[in-house]
């Protein structure tokens, strides 16, 4: 059974990435937006438009893949991308 592009897509949204990152990174890892920064090579103000959803950026979403956020978020969250914090 495949799955098409537009399943995977539904409701997946840069407000919903972002905000799932942004309360990773604050209450999780107890860090700033200027960490992030320093890590990426992107600037402060980019790791805020990327948290806020204003921007998508792999490299920035990559950081946080890394440092564990799939395993801090529960999977049923991501399976469903919907009804999770400000989105």
């Amino acid at each position: 059974m495949s799955i098409s592009s537009e399943e995977i897509t539904t409701g997946i949204t840069n407000d919903y990435i972002g905000a799932m990152c942004s309360d990773f990174r604050r209450y999780k890892l107890k860090c700033s937006q200027e960490r992030v920064s320093r890590e990426t090579g992107y600037s402060r103000e980019m790791v805020s438009k990327f948290e806020r959803g204003k921007v998508s950026n792999t490299i920035i979403f990559l950081w946080y893949i890394k440092m564990g956020i799939f395993n801090w978020v529960p999977a049923r969250m991501w399976e469903g991308w919907g009804g999770y914090g400000r989105v």
